[in-house]
């Protein structure tokens, strides 16, 4: 018992442990058969190879299977007892049991192929060495060792077939070799094998059902018949073979083996040959076995050698077509492409079907339909494999359900792939099916349009109809039956280069000449019996065996050479190639022919045998007709060569003739034998052909044979040879007898001085058109009749001159009709050039169209039909390449002529039309054969083959053959309109089926666009078409690469390259782009492609042409866009009567102008523009687009005056220009507002005169209402701030006029301005015109409440008494407010996190409150009214009012409740007006009221608009007008100050004005707005502080040295402790960093005030502490205490004294004439610091909105700008000793080295221009001085860096601490600079100081002075409020303020930089984000972060001086107009 582990289970799958090794070893003898397949294939070079590969092949383990054993073998060896309970071999291959390792399938077919190629390698090296012996093959075959190979290939065939008998072509090979080893009987069992003779009786006639079985059948038929045995051919099966013969282009396949020899072809004992003497012969070499090329070599020879007499040797240097390598190999090697012997067999056999009366043809079917069969095998399963494995008892796929042994996977999975492969028809089939459904519709669409238009011709709608059966079959081809197009598809499939050069190649222009009719006029007829072609092969092996066995020169070769290929000259068409190789050989060897031929004769004379002698007549007349043929060919008459050799030639004729006359009287034939009437034809030829010949005897010798002929009845004779005469027969003769009647007739034609085109007409039309040719006959009078009447004699009659021809004309109509296509061509040729000489384009056309209906009819005649198929061919392509050129000429001039169909008519046009389908019919088989090589089907042919550049041109043929029968179908519509209800649908219905079916084949390109640009012109001449635009889209995009973006159908690529648009194509197209672009709205078309379109238009229109009527109409709107607003123009555009002056203007730009071109460009760069919301938007937008569309807009009103959407949309460019100016910046609203007020004029001029232009309209344009609306919206803008009704101003508008009394004159305005009243009534009226258009569009509702509003503010006196009688009412203001509200509340709701619109409930709460205020409103009553809103708190609930302070909380109550509703904070003026309502004014009067109040409403803003560090945060609404935002900031500013003024809170008033101050460009008035904060500022200082105003000048006693001294002890005691707490000197520092924020933008008369008192009050306060108050005194004291002989200092004080005084003098003097020479500014110019304005007055500039006055300078003592100028330096010395870091002052001065600069010295000049020099440059001077102060300012910093570092410095006021220690510290540098400043009292001249009389340099403050400035200089009191009891802000401002010194941020600054971090767009914090950087180590404050601005904007250079005055209008703050227009949106 086998041991088995308990551990291991079994594998349930044990078909894997089958051993795999037979197939492996299956597989590596595939391997080395696929290699030896492969050498064999390489031809003889690689035999050796091959035959190793082979070798190897057989000793493979495959080899040595016992089922790899034949029946034979095992029987012989006896039957193996393994195998005895097998069946038997033969019923199937499974001798070893189950196949299971899956070789069942490829064992045999390897055993098989092995076997069969290895014999077929045997049978082709015997072949390759009997190819290499020359002579004496039958010795080389005798050879033991050929015959030894031989049987070893026979026992290899009997081996393959032993595997697979059903190989018929591998038995027939069997039965070629049994034969050629002399075993008749093998090879008789194999052929009747191959055949499959079947013994059943019943079976009367078998079909052979594969070719190489009729082949064997054939074979066998010969063999039987040499044996006789005719029972065997009684056979059933041999029925067809003894029945049918095998065609002639099958003969060549019979013998698969024809190198062979076959001993049993015959049953005699062969001969034996005594062996030759060898002698030496000459080689004519045979690279190719051809006729042709033999006749060409022995005539090279003979012209070479002459004529030698030793034996010729022809030697084939190449093998034979019937030579090739013939191998069976398996499909996976074999290509699709490659075809054997059979398959070429099969295409002949196919070829050969189309022969109707062949006898053979019955043999030929079964052949064609076996091989029609065999085309379409499985590729990877070839028959013989498939039989084989039948054979070998494999089941098929229908039987693997019922065999007992699957196939392997590999099998089966190639099973599936053939299946795959075997559905590629039905994919094949969908790729055509939408080329086959654009074809059906097409000739569909064509075979209606002509039925409907009368065309009846039964032949062409059968042509059109056998088009549309191929559309829906699947054999397309197989539907043609026209001869012509049967031809036109083999000239396609059988292309070769000469059919290609006659349709590719330049026809040439017809000769008009004698000659060439004499060329064209030739005998015979189009119309010849068919003849086959020539074999250039058949027979041509035997010729040269049996000359080269024989001894045979030149001549004798030369003769049999003639005689062997006159057997054919009858009943074979010889190929041109061998033709002409047969007259060459004729020429030179014509002795030698002639001579053997009479050798002949004579040996026929003496025997007589009557074959032989009827075979020399054939010889001889052949002989005399090709002599005929060479005499004929054309020659040089001006030759002497050419004429000898025709002199030559005609000898030899006459000879030949000799010779046939007299075998023909030798044999005596009956007369109507073929040979006797040849004779007599070719006779009566040579005596046409003798020039001597009388005219009236060549005519009787035509007349005697076209009798003779007509009287032996006998058939007409084809010579296929012969050229000169093609055909015998009465009707040639007759072509003969009339083209020589008629030569007098066309000798006059075309003779060459004849060239008068009417002579030539009046000759040819009565020829070629007699149907329209018309003779007048004058009748003879006749005798009155019963009635009285009788003909008049002067009435003559028209009668046809078909009636009344004469006999001449009825000849030549007799001679046309049998002459041939191309004389009648010609004939039409000269008529048609004759017509266009003398212009009558119509009659040239028709003569066109005439040709082309000749050829089509020739084409169809019986003449053409009968003609042989190469003739045939060769005529075809002719004729196409004349119908080519003819239809060239029609389609131009049918495109480019209008009066081309004038002389049309309908029958003429019906034929025409009928031709062109015809042909259009003919040219699509070329389409389909293009299909069918494009989707696969046949192998498509090279881009730049001949064969491609043939399908080019019949594509362009194609294409024009559609084009001109378009032409003819659009005049055959427009005559029978009444048939066609829609001609133009019809049209472009047949021009869109056209397009379809040449863009699927990629033929639109084709004719240089010819149909492209036709349908393009077509289409937009139309009118009344559906869907036009995608028709013209799909043009337009092949054209141009254009796309519409319309349409149903979208764009197909039809692989066109897109040309340039030129501009006239361009303006052709404006009218239907426009009319699709006014289909779309603005917002699709620039999303769509019809975009790009119009771009690309209006670059290839290009800009227009100015002319003088379009610069008079430019010149007109101009002045009146400038012109002053007239109310009257408004009142009249009412009712369309304003009107300008404009001309008609003719340009080739008007007629796009006309259909809106310019608009529609307009209003593509206007939507642009507009794509991006203003209000959307976050940064300013470029407005180039802006400016192109106005461009384009007046373009169009230039053009077009009175559209009133174009001056609607100029307007709309206006208004946009206008927006995006005071959107974004103020800049323009303070400084450029002569601009805006010129924009506004511009778009209410274009509005007036929209409005005017569009009284006419129906009210029912969306864009009619919006213009109402913007209109109304423009008026109420520029009535209201910021543009204050400027526009409608215009009092500089003035003229003179003359007085009504007196000569006098009066200067006036020229007409009245327009008030604002006015403005807001035409306004609420344009509005109410909106509503009625729009109603439910909340804005005009509400726009009619806001100007209602307006009006009913108005005080009623400022009115007229009209306008005070219809003043609006309380009533209709509330109805106007409570109607907005209520179209508000209609709306949907908005989407989640929009916001609901509040400004309509804002409104009304506002305007009630209002009324309320004012006391036009009872307080229960508003409350009532806002109760019922939608907005209100406690909706319908009863509210009772009873007093204001009840009224106020109400109205704080439903303001609180719209805030909560504003979940984005974006509703400011909500803010504003609960703050306003807080500053409840009635209370001040009580205590605390005031502060109380303004606390309140500090409180209100603080939380919701202002930070704590009074960053404002405000954001512009949707619905607020642009320009809008920066007057309510301007208020809120002025309404905060205010705040901060009652509050006396400094800190926060400090920080208001850091935040604005370079922020002008955020404010509207800023000038006035600053002026108004440091007013405001100043007054708090001096509150602060409590610095009085000094009224009497204190330093009037001191004189300037003794107030230098002063100065000296006043900087001296400012920098010691007692100082600190001084409060002058606290006020004096803020006082002087004012100053320098203000750097002159507003006048510093009140801050230089404020210092002057503040200095006089530290004088005051320290001169009694100063010793020596007496300076005069000290001085003189000092004076007499020097010795006579030193130096006294106080000389060198007096000098510098002295010299100071003369400088300030003469200053001042300078100074004072500046002031007096008045200011050249304008009011536009720029305002900049005093520092960027070098050479401008550097005093103190004025402000526009004026300030307090400086007092008076003083009339003596010290100046005031010396006074600011000490104490500026006090305020630097204190903050210089701030700044001293904590070690002692020597180290810091640095001062006693050599070369050292002292520190006091450097400290002192740098104190003394500090601002110049931490401005880094600001002043003006050059880049030197800027660089030595700069490095000043180093030296200075050097040594107090570290003290910046670690130190904040601090101001306190009146109650602060104090910083003694800080102070103490910087003491000894401050003392030294002190020192220093008695040597530097006055800078050197040229001095900066010098030239600053009446300012202090401190005032120039650079535009970068906060980056540099120390973190103590600015604001010290900024987080610090003065008083204790405001509140929270108060309490904030006391814990900022606190006097404590750290180097860490306070976490105040922490939350306000976090806070302003994320204010996000708020006026003051957008720009500040992110932008400071602080440095290491610098402690910068909060204020300094805000300070930066990233953007530059709003530093000194952007405001300035020179802006208007406040209107007079504008009230303070608070008061009840500024608070209404607080709430304007």
């Amino acid at each position: 018992m086998a041991f088995s582990a308990i551990n291991v289970e079994p594998e349930d799958n044990v078909d894997e442990e089958i051993d795999t090794t037979k197939e492996l070893q299956v597989d590596d003898a595939l391997r080395l058969f696929h290699t030896a397949l492969k050498l064999h294939a390489q031809g003889p070079r690689f035999f050796d190879q091959a035959a190793d590969a082979f070798d190897a092949l057989f000793k493979s383990e495959i080899f040595k299977y016992p089922e790899s054993k034949t029946d034979y073998e095992r029987a012989e060896a006896g039957q193996d007892g393994a195998l005895a309970a097998e069946p038997a071999f033969a019923q199937g291959l499974p001798v070893v049991g189950a196949d299971v390792d899956g070789i069942g399938s490829s064992l045999p077919q390897a055993l098989f192929l092995s076997y069969k190629n290895h014999g077929q390698f045997v049978m082709d090296r015997i072949k390759h060495k009997a190819s290499a012996v020359p002579s004496n093959k039958e010795a080389f075959f005798a050879d033991a060792a050929v015959e030894q190979d031989a049987r070893r290939a026979l026992d290899d065939f009997c081996a393959a077939l032993d595997r697979d008998p059903s190989d018929a072509e591998l038995w027939r090979k069997t039965a070629r070799v049994a034969a050629f080893l002399r075993s008749a009987r093998i090879s008789r069992y194999s052929l009747e094998a191959a055949i499959e003779l079947d013994d059943d009786p019943a079976v009367d006639e078998v079909e052979p059902p594969s070719l190489a079985e009729g082949f064997a059948g054939v074979q066998l038929k010969q063999h039987l018949e040499i044996l006789g045995d005719s029972m065997a051919l009684s056979h059933p099966i041999m029925g067809p073979f003894v029945e049918k013969e095998l065609p002639l282009y099958l003969s060549r396949f019979a013998d698969p083996m024809p190198f062979l020899p076959n001993p049993t072809r015959s049953l005699a004992v062969p001969r034996l040959h005594t062996a030759e003497i060898e002698s030496p012969r000459l080689v004519i070499p045979l690279p190719k076995l051809s006729w042709a090329e033999l006749g060409a070599a022995m005539a090279r020879l003979v012209a070479e050698e002459g004529l030698p007499g030793r034996a010729i040797s022809i030697q084939l240097t190449g093998p034979g077509d019937e030579e090739d390598v013939q191998m069976e190999v398996d499909m996976q090697l074999q290509p699709p492409e490659s075809s054997s012997p059979s398959d070429q067999g099969a295409e002949a056999v196919k070829a050969s079907g189309a022969i109707a009366e062949e006898p053979k043809s019955a043999l030929t079917e079964p052949l064609s339909t076996n091989d029609q069969a065999a085309k379409d095998p499985s590729p990877s399963m070839p028959p013989s494999r498939k039989r084989s494995q039948s054979a070998a008892g494999i089941p098929d796929a229908q039987e693997e359900e019922a065999a007992d042994v699957k196939r392997s996977k590999r099998t089966r999975r190639r099973d599936a792939a053939a299946e795959d492969v075997m559905d590629s028809a039905t994919f094949l089939a969908t790729q055509l099916q939408p080329l086959q459904a654009a074809d059906q519709n097409l000739f569909q669409t064509t075979k209606d349009l002509l039925e409907n238009l009368g065309v009846t011709d039964p032949l062409t709608l059968g042509r059109i109809a056998e088009v549309l059966d191929s559309c829906a079959s699947d054999d397309r081809t197989g539907k043609i039956l026209n001869p012509a197009t049967i031809d036109l598809r083999d000239c396609i499939t059988h292309f070769t280069e000469d059919i290609g050069s006659v349709l590719l190649s330049k026809r040439e222009p017809p000769q008009l000449s004698l000659s060439a009719f004499l060329e064209h006029a030739k005998s015979g007829s189009q119309r010849a019996q068919e003849a086959p072609a020539f074999d250039d092969s058949r027979g041509l092996r035997q010729f040269v065996d049996r000359n080269n066995q024989g001894w045979n020169t030149i001549h004798d070769l030369g003769y049999a050479y003639l005689t062997a290929l006159a057997k054919t000259y009858m009943d074979r068409k010889w190929p041109d190639q061998l033709k002409t190789a047969m007259l060459d050989v004729i020429r030179q060897l014509e002795e030698s022919i002639y001579d053997g031929f009479v050798h002949d004769l004579e040996l026929c004379r003496s025997r007589r045998p009557s074959a032989a002698l009827t075979e020399l007549a054939g010889l001889a007349q052949m002989m005399f007709e090709l002599h005929l043929d060479i005499l004929d060919q054309p020659t040089d008459s001006n030759s002497t060569a050419e004429q000898g050799t025709r002199q030559q030639a005609r000898v030899q004729m006459d000879r030949w003739m000799d010779l046939a006359a007299e075998i023909t009287r030798l044999r005596d034939p009956e007369p109507d034998e073929d040979l006797a009437v040849r004779f007599l034809w070719a006779a009566v030829t040579s005596i046409t052909m003798t020039k001597a010949a009388p005219r009236d005897h060549v005519l009787n010798c035509w007349h005697s044979l076209r009798d003779f002929l007509a009287r032996s009845a006998g058939a007409e004779i084809n010579l296929p040879n012969c050229a000169v005469m093609p055909e015998i027969s009465t009707a040639a003769a007759e072509r003969e007898i009339s083209k020589l009647t008629t030569m007098d007739f066309f000798l006059g034609l075309f003779q060459e001085e004849k060239d008068d085109p009417v002579s030539v007409i009046e000759s040819l039309e009565p020829v070629l058109n007699p149907e329209g040719v018309y003779i007048t006959i004058p009748t003879a009078s006749e005798p009155k009749g019963v009635d009285g009447v009788g003909s008049d004699p002067d009435q003559p009659r028209k009668l046809p001159i078909t009636e009344c021809a004469s006999q001449e004309l009825a000849g030549l109509w007799k001679f046309l009709r049998n002459s041939n296509t191309e004389m009648r061509l010609l004939l039409w040729s000269r008529l048609g050039e004759a017509y266009g000489t003398i212009q009558y384009t119509t009659k040239q056309f028709s003569c066109f169209l005439r040709s082309i209906e000749t050829i089509v009819a020739d084409l169809e005649a019986d003449n053409y039909t009968h003609t042989p198929e190469e003739a045939r061919r060769g005529l075809f392509i002719s004729l196409l390449k004349a119908l080519d050129d003819l239809i060239i000429q029609s389609l131009h001039l049918a495109l480019n002529n209008n009066s081309s169909f004038d002389i049309i008519d309908e029958d003429h046009l019906r034929s025409s039309m009928s031709a062109l389908a015809k042909i259009s019919c003919m040219l699509h088989v070329a389409a389909m054969y293009e299909d069918e090589a494009r989707i696969g089907m046949r192998p498509a042919p090279a881009s730049g083959s001949a064969l491609r550049s043939f399908l080019n041109r019949l594509q362009e043929m194609q294409v024009r053959t559609w084009s001109l029968q378009y032409t003819m179908l659009k005049v055959g519509l427009n005559q029978h309109s009444e048939r066609f209800p829609k001609p133009e649908s019809d049209l472009a219905d047949y021009l869109a089926a056209v397009h379809q079916v040449l863009g699927l084949r990629k033929c639109c390109k084709a004719s240089n666009k010819i149909f492209l640009k036709m349908m393009r012109v077509e289409l937009l001449k139309q009118k009344n078409v559906e869907n036009w635009e995608d028709y013209l889209g799909q043009v337009l995009y092949d054209l141009h690469g254009l796309k519409l973006g319309v349409g149903i159908w979208e764009v197909q690529d039809h692989g066109c390259e897109p040309e340039n648009l030129e501009r006239r194509q361009a303006l052709q197209l404006v009218e239907k782009v426009t009319m699709l672009a006014n289909r779309m709205s603005m917002k699709d078309l620039l999303k769509s492609d019809l975009k790009t379109t119009i771009e690309r238009m209006q670059q290839a229109i290009g800009s227009a042409k100015s002319s003088p009527q379009m610069a008079h109409n430019l010149r007109n709107y101009s002045e009146y866009l400038k012109a002053p607003i007239h109310p009257l123009d408004l009142y009249q555009a009412l009712s369309g009567r304003v009107q300008l002056d404009a001309v008609t203007i003719n340009t080739p730009e008007s007629a796009p102008a006309k259909q809106g071109w310019f608009f529609l460009l307009g209003m593509i760069a206007l939507t642009k523009f507009k794509g991006v919301d203003l209000n959307r938007r976050q940064t300013p937008g470029a407005t180039d687009d802006l400016r192109i569309g106005a461009t384009f807009l007046r373009l169009q009103l230039q053009y077009t005056p009175d559209r009133w959407d174009a001056w609607f949309r100029l307007a709309e460019c206006f208004d946009y220009e206008l927006d995006e100016s005071v959107l974004w910046t103020a800049d323009k609203m303070n400084k450029e507002r002569a601009d805006l007020v010129k924009i506004q004029r511009n778009a209410i001029h274009s509005y007036i005169m929209a409005l005017s232009h569009s009284y006419a309209r129906a009210e029912d344009d969306e864009a009619l209402y919006d213009m109402y609306h913007e209109f109304g919206m423009r008026l109420y803008s520029s009535s209201r701030e910021p543009f204050a009704m400027e526009p409608f101003k215009h009092g500089d508008q003035s003229r003179f006029f003359i007085e009504h009394e007196g000569p006098g004159t009066y200067n006036r305005i020229v007409h009245p301005e327009m008030t604002d009243y006015q403005v807001w009534k035409f306004a609420a009226h344009l509005f109410r015109k909106a509503m009625a258009g729009k109603p439910k569009d909340w804005k005009n509702p509400y726009m009619v409440a806001k100007c209602l509003w307006k009006m009913y503010q108005k005080p009623a006196e400022e009115l007229d008494e009209k306008n005070r009688l219809h003043r609006p009412t309380v009533r209709t203001v509330l109805d106007a407010l409570e109607k907005t509200v209520q179209v508000v509340s209609s709306l949907p709701k908005p989407r989640h996190g929009q916001d609901p619109i509040l400004e309509p409930h804002y409104k009304i709460l506002s305007v009630v409150h209002k009324l309320v205020t004012r006391g036009d409103l009872d307080a229960q009553e508003a409350a009532d009214i806002l109760q019922r809103q939608p907005y209100a708190p406690g909706r319908g609930e009863r509210v009772t009012v009873n007093s204001s302070e009840e009224w106020d909380k109400y109205v704080v109550r439903c303001l609180r409740f719209l805030r909560d509703k504003d979940k984005s904070n974006w509703q400011h003026r909500l803010i504003m007006r609960h703050a306003r309502i807080m500053l409840n004014q009635d209370m001040w009067p009580l205590d605390d009221g005031k502060p109380a109040s303004a606390k309140a409403a500090f409180a209100v803003l603080r939380d919701s608009m202002f930070t704590k560090t009074m960053v404002m945060n405000v954001w512009k609404c949707d619905a607020e007008r642009p320009g809008r935002h920066h007057v309510y900031t301007e208020r809120y500013i002025r309404f905060m100050v205010g705040l901060l003024d009652i509050l006396n809170d400094r800190a926060n008033l400090e920080a208001v004005l850091r935040r604005i101050r370079k922020k002008g460009a955020d404010f509207y008035h800023f000038n006035e707005l600053w002026q108004f904060c440091v007013k405001t500022y100043v007054k708090l200082i001096r509150q602060s502080f409590e610095i009085v105003a000094t009224e009497e000048d204190v330093f009037r006693s001191l004189s300037p040295e003794e107030f230098d001294v002063v100065g000296e002890k006043i900087t001296e005691w400012a920098t010691t402790a007692a100082a600190e707490h001084d409060a002058a000197l606290n006020a004096m520092k803020e006082a002087v960093e004012l100053k320098k924020l203000n750097a002159n933008l507003t006048k510093a008369g009140a801050i230089d005030d404020l210092i002057t008192d503040c200095y006089s009050s530290i004088y005051l306060h320290v001169r009694p502490d100063i010793p020596g108050s007496q300076p005069s005194q000290t001085s003189v004291a000092g004076a007499e205490t020097e010795g006579p002989g030193e130096p006294n200092p106080d000389d060198w004080a007096a000098t510098a004294i002295a010299a100071t005084d003369l400088k300030t003098k003469l200053l001042h003097t300078l100074v004072t004439r500046d002031k007096d020479t008045p200011s050249s500014s304008s009011l536009l110019t720029p305002l900049r610091a005093g520092s960027e304005q070098p050479d401008r007055d550097r005093s103190e500039k004025h402000s526009v909105a004026g300030d307090t006055a400086p007092r008076a300078s003083r009339a003596g003592g010290i100046r005031r700008p010396n006074i600011l100028r000490k104490a500026e330096q006090v305020v630097q010395a204190v903050l210089r000793a701030a700044e001293v870091p904590p070690r002692s002052a020597g180290g810091a001065g640095g001062g006693g080295g050599s070369g050292g600069v002292p520190a006091g010295k450097t400290r002192s000049r740098v104190g003394s221009m500090s601002s110049s020099a931490r401005g880094r440059g600001a002043r003006a001077g050059s880049e030197g001085s800027e660089q030595e102060e700069e490095e000043g300012d180093e030296e200075v910093e050097g040594g107090s860096q570290q003290g910046e570092e670690d130190v904040e410095m601090k101001d306190v006021d009146e109650r602060g601490g104090g910083r003694t220690a800080v102070l103490k510290a910087g003491r000894a540098a401050a003392a030294a600079a002190v020192g220093d400043e008695d040597s530097e009292i006055s800078s050197p001249p040229g001095s900066v100081h010098d030239s600053a009389d009446d300012e202090s340099d401190l005032s120039d403050v650079p535009a970068d002075y906060e980056d540099d400035a120390p973190p103590t200089l600015l604001f010290p009191n900024l987080r610090r409020s003065v008083d204790a009891g405001v509140g929270k802000a108060a309490a904030d401002g006391d814990e900022d303020g606190t006097d404590t010194e750290s180097t860490e941020d306070d976490p105040a600054e922490t939350e306000s930089e976090a806070e302003e971090g994320g204010e996000g767009e708020g006026v003051g914090d957008g720009d500040d984000d992110g932008e400071e950087v602080r440095e290491a180590g610098e402690n910068d404050t909060e204020e300094e972060e805000h300070e930066e601005e990233g953007d530059g904007e709003g530093d000194e250079g952007e405001t300035g001086e020179g802006l208007p005055q406040p209107t007079n209008g504008e009230k303070a703050e608070g008061t009840e107009d500024e608070d209404d227009d607080e709430d304007e949106g």
